[in-house]
């Protein structure tokens, strides 16, 4: 168990934050009678992390502005998540818009370079990137395209790499580098300054099976998001539309683990058969209730998955 250690990743938590902490509760309880004030307050926040035993976090890179707002500077952050019982600001998530036009390349770098300094200023030593924007509108790509995005890419990871941080391409079931892109474009990227971080779920909605995916790239995969669909190998139709990841209605793609079609079990044997060791990230996108969904998942972990390592 001591090898691997997990990582939360805060994308639905933290983004309407008033306060680094809150001195006050009875003020925002009186009359909410929702679980709305939960999810406001970084103090309370942290704690639900490592008290569900999650000792790392990964922030969104539009939570950028309310770290600097309200503790000032990154490091502030950490320092405060680490008396929480934080261990590592993991890393960081990011979009590389216009990765697939040559012609924007300076641009599109210049402003992840903003990202890479809010990373390294955190202590995280990941940035999981999804390589260009969305299908709808932009795709399909042409070979250019694909091989500007990786070229993008590489020119990305040198820049993440001199401060000591791995870019990991984060694939979405929706994303303009799609199912017949994938691995040409994968292909072209320069595994010494880029890595992978292996999704779960957008890889099985995409049409490709997760572990088959982890036994061969393994060497490649740097980092995990960790959730379970219901919805594998959906077809092109109902993956790329417009708002395909965000329904109106309600319905959901992703699940707690076990809760859907992932093979989880699969992954965690051959995560032990290869060695792997280090951070794995939970990443709960859609879900009712965070707080459930990342207990839920927790629990799986540890009485489900936990034990084939050991």
């Amino acid at each position: 168990m001591g090898n691997l250690k997990f990582s939360y990743q805060t994308n639905m938590w933290g983004l309407k934050v008033q306060y680094p902490k809150l001195s006050d509760w009875n003020e925002w309880y009186k009359g909410d009678f929702s679980n709305s004030v939960y999810y406001l307050d970084w103090d309370q926040i942290l704690k639900y992390h490592v008290g569900a035993g999650f000792t790392g976090i990964e922030l969104m890179f539009h939570m950028q502005p309310y770290i600097e707002q309200f503790f000032g500077e990154p490091q502030a952050f950490t320092a405060f998540a680490q008396e929480r019982g934080i261990e590592a600001v993991t890393g960081t998530f990011a979009i590389a818009f216009n990765s697939q036009d040559k012609s924007r390349r300076k641009e599109a770098l210049d402003a992840l370079q903003t990202n890479i300094d809010f990373t390294a200023d955190l202590g995280g030593h990941v940035i999981n990137v999804m390589p260009c924007g969305g299908y709808y509108g932009l795709g399909p790509l042409s070979k250019e395209q694909v091989t500007n995005a990786a070229e993008f890419m590489n020119e990305f990871g040198r820049r993440c790499n001199e401060k000591g941080i791995t870019p990991c391409v984060h694939t979405e079931f929706w994303g303009a580098i799609n199912k017949a892109d994938l691995f040409p474009y994968i292909e072209q990227l320069d595994q010494k300054y880029v890595g992978f971080c292996l999704d779960t779920a957008q890889v099985l909605i995409m049409g490709y099976d997760p572990v088959k995916f982890y036994d061969d790239y393994h060497d490649f995969v740097k980092f995990f998001h960790l959730k379970d669909t219901t919805f594998a190998y959906t077809p092109d139709e109902l993956r790329l539309c417009a708002g395909a990841e965000f329904q109106d209605n309600g319905d959901r793609w992703f699940w707690e683990l076990g809760a859907g079609q992932v093979d989880f079990k699969g992954i965690w044997k051959l995560l032990k058969k290869y060695g792997y060791k280090g951070w794995i990230g939970l990443e709960t996108d859609g879900t009712p209730d965070p707080m459930a969904t990342m207990l839920l998942s927790k629990y799986y972990i540890n009485h489900e998955l936990l034990p084939i390592y050991e």
